[in-house]
């Protein structure tokens, strides 16, 4: 899954992949300044973590932990 953030001028790139079959899961957030990878054991905790990092990028408040707890 590759997904962007437009922050003014500048995209930064956000990709989430399954490195195999069952797991890790890579997010990959590539800024322009910076590249942020990290690896989780599930894609639920990976999309937790993007939204964290998008919030932190927009400036707004980190979505609070238990949020998505009843999605499904």
């Amino acid at each position: 899954m590759v997904s962007y953030i437009k922050l003014g001028h500048a995209e930064v790139r956000v990709e989430l992949v399954a490195v195999s079959a069952t797991r890790p899961y890579r997010l990959e957030v590539d800024h322009p300044e910076k590249k942020i990878v990290d690896y989780f054991d599930t894609p639920f905790a990976a999309l937790l973590r993007h939204a964290e990092i998008e919030a932190a990028l927009l400036g707004q408040p980190a979505p609070a932990p238990n949020t998505f707890a009843n999605v499904g």
